[in-house]
Order: C-alpha cells, then structure tokens, then sequence
C-alpha cells in the first residue's frame, strides 16, 4: 500500500473512532462469527441478534403484530417482494419512522422497482459487511477499486467521493470492444495495487474480447476480481483469472438486504454465508421446510439488523444447493439465480443453467451475445448477437437437445443487440412458460 493509500487507510478508520468505532465493532463481530460460526460464542451472539429482532418486529411493526410472543422463525410467515410492496406502511417500525433513515432501492432482475428503508445501525453493519468480505479478496480500504456499473445521475459518485475513496466507476452500458480496450489500458496505467468489483455478464465480454484479440497485459497488480449481481459462469470464471493472472471471486448479495454470501481467497469454489448479519434458510420449492445437503432450494433470508423496516424469512427468489464440508460447515454450493428464470426440459425435469453455459463455450470467439428462452414446454429459443456469422447451428441445435430432450423444438434468432434490464444486467436464460 503506498503512502497515499496508506492515509486514506488510517483516515476512515481515524474518523470511524471519532463517532466511537462503531464500524470496527462491528466487524470484529462479524469476523468473528464467520470465522467460528458453530462455536458456542458465536451460536449466543447468533440467538440473541435473531432474539432481538424477532422481539422487536413483533412488538413495533403492525405486520407482525399478530405474532407477538412467537419465538420460533419457524412460526413466522415466509413473505415475497409483493407482500412487502402491498403492505409497505406496515412493514415499517413505528419508533424508527421519524428517525434517519436511509432509503436503497433495486429495480432487480425482474424489472420491478423496489425500495426499503434502513436504520442508521444496519447501514453500518453493511459497511462492516463490504470490508470483511472485502477483505477476504485481500482488498484494504485506501486501496484503488474499480466498479463496473451501469452509472446514471443517481448511483454515480461524484468526483471529489470517488477521488477521496481511490475509486474508478467505469460505465459498462455499451461495452464494445474499443470500451473493453479502453478499460484494459486503464487498468494497465495504474501500478498501484487494485480490485475489480463488476457484473459477471461484463466480465464475460471481457473474457471474449481477450480470447479474440493478442492482447499484452502484463502485470497489472490485480489482488482479485469479485463478480456481484449475477451469476458467474465457470468460462468466465476460468478465463479471467488465467487473462488478469489472479482470483475471480463470486459475491452473493441485493440492494435491499446485503451481503449474503460470497466466495473468498479462503474458498474459491463455495459461498461463505454471512451467518453473522443474518438468518439464513434454504427452502423446499413447494414447502417452506428446509432442504437436505445437496439439493436445490429457495434462498430466505431474516436481516438481524435494519430495525427501521424488519424483514423475516424473505424469499429472494434466488435458488442455491447447500454442501456440509468434512469440518461440519456449512456453505452454498451453487447459487442459480432467479427461481423464476428456472428451466425444464422437455419433460419437466429442471436444468442447471450451468448447462446452458455450456453449450456456449466453443463459440464465445463467434459471438457478442447470447440467451437462451425457453418459450413453451418444448419448444426453446437462442438469440444471437454474432460478430459475423454463425456456421454451427445444426451442432448448437443437437448438443442443446441432447440435455432437453430430442424432441425439443430450437429456433435461432439473429439479432443486432440484446438489451440491458433497467438495472444494468443482461440476462442470459429467462423462461418466458414458467412465468405464463
């Protein structure tokens, strides 16, 4: 860390001391319960913060008023982002109402806007949640962070913020090839020792533009790469770490809630799940029970610490597989992505969008874009944005039919863009059946 960096280090945690460290207890905390999270200190600190809450949702927030004295999670109603939208008022604690509070909000992958409010406590314990898991890509604050969004007048930092925080938001709206080259020179301008914080899908371009183009990187110092917001394919993951030379991390986490679960330097193939900021459940499909180790369910999540608007057992609507390590932890396996974009073959069994992935690989170097629809119960669309033309289509065709059945019906469609949702992603596998 070089001199400058090293002030901007000393500084944050100089003023956080200022206002009584409250961000550095809390990620004492937080490192602590991840790290022994079925020690029996850290099971007490787990009980009382769900204790807490639960108390506190039951006894100030008019949703839950019914269910005051319940102290079992399980007692408590799994909710849905509609239920939170149609009962928004009564959603929101009644001493934390006139207080500061903090408004985030996503528009999601489903295109739905969506916005909660949170105390001015669990915007601290977030902030303690970014730097632990940033830490765990051996980023220190002070050090220089490149974030790759979709940057608009309402997320973008000013320049004095960014300056001051050592941060370059790099727009990835249109990310052509001289805007890939363009990124890879900036990257290549600085020796400073740098992180990369970006969507999976822009990463992937990347990752097509490199395996297209000679390109001489060099070294560019990177500590690691984490992927936010989407899933993250194995091509990619792969592919990047083997162009940047460093670890390409996966991170689990929303707008409205937090930090979930992340992948570290620790390990690189399974998500570490937060267990220290919440509660966290995986859910059968069609039950709300839990599901075995090693099967897919519903991520519900219970956030320990936003007082101001108390969400039990939210339904993401993310799916993910659980797997029990030889030393008794726990963590995700898998995380999919959206239950709603799940899909079928042709006899209703479900597929890994894993395998979809796949079917791509061979021909990234022929390729912009891809998505793969399914439409109806057998009948499946590709689109492709390709970057001249596409000889293979009697191969794609058979390769995707030999894991959805051979009477599946796939069409190609060629098409000049396939465009962004309004949150910046470009989905890869939607299932336009499921949601008829």
């Amino acid at each position: 860390m070089n001199l400058i960096n090293h002030l901007r280090n000393r500084s944050f945690w100089l003023i956080d001391s200022l206002k009584g460290g409250v961000i550095r207890k809390h990620l004492n905390e937080i490192s602590f319960v991840i790290n022994s999270p079925y020690s029996s200190d850290s099971l007490s600190i787990r009980e009382q913060h769900l204790k807490n809450l639960l108390k506190h949702a039951t006894e100030s927030t008019p949703f839950y008023f019914d269910y005051k004295g319940t102290d079992h999670i399980d007692d408590f109603p799994v909710i849905r982002k509609t239920v939170i939208q149609e009962n928004f008022k009564d959603f929101q604690s009644i001493p934390y109402i006139q207080k500061q509070n903090y408004k985030v909000s996503t528009s999601g992958s489903t295109g739905i806007p969506f916005f909660l409010f949170q105390n001015k406590n669990k915007r601290h314990r977030n902030i303690a949640d970014v730097l632990y898991f940033s830490r765990q890509s051996n980023f220190k604050i002070g050090n220089r962070l490149y974030e790759l969004e979709v940057w608009r007048k309402h997320n973008k930092k000013s320049v004095y913020k960014s300056l001051l925080q050592n941060i370059i938001q790099f727009d990835i709206s249109k990310l052509t090839d001289s805007r890939i080259l363009s990124l890879i020179n900036l990257l290549k301008s600085s020796k400073q020792e740098k992180n990369i914080l970006g969507f999976a899908s822009s990463y992937e371009q990347i990752c097509q533009y490199l395996d297209r183009n000679k390109t001489d990187l060099g070294d560019l110092n990177i500590n690691a790469v984490i992927a936010n917001s989407e899933y993250l394919n194995q091509y990619t993951k792969t592919s990047l770490s083997k162009h940047f030379n460093t670890a390409v991390l996966s991170r689990y986490s929303s707008e409205e809630v937090g930090i979930i679960a992340q992948q570290t330097l620790d390990s690189q193939e399974h998500f570490v799940i937060n267990h220290a900021s919440y509660y966290v459940e995986l859910l059968d499909f069609d039950e709300d029970k839990p599901v075995k180790s090693g099967e897919y369910g519903r991520i519900v999540v219970t956030d320990l610490f936003n007082y101001c608007m108390p969400i039990i057992r939210y339904d993401t609507g993310d799916i993910a597989k659980l797997i029990k390590l030889e030393n008794g932890q726990t963590k995700f396996e898998k995380i999919e992505g959206r239950k709603m974009d799940l899909i079928f073959d042709t006899k209703g069994n479900m597929i890994s969008s894993f395998v979809v992935y796949t079917k791509f690989y061979n021909y990234y170097t022929l390729l912009k874009q891809y998505q793969f629809i399914q439409q109806s119960e057998k009948e499946y669309e590709v689109k492709l944005n390709v970057l001249d033309t596409f000889p293979f289509e009697k191969e794609l065709i058979e390769s995707i039919k030999k894991d959805f059945g051979s009477d599946a019906k796939v069409t190609i469609t060629y098409v000049d863009e396939i465009p962004l949702l309004s949150s910046g992603k470009r989905k890869k596998v939607v299932n336009n059946y499921h949601k008829a």
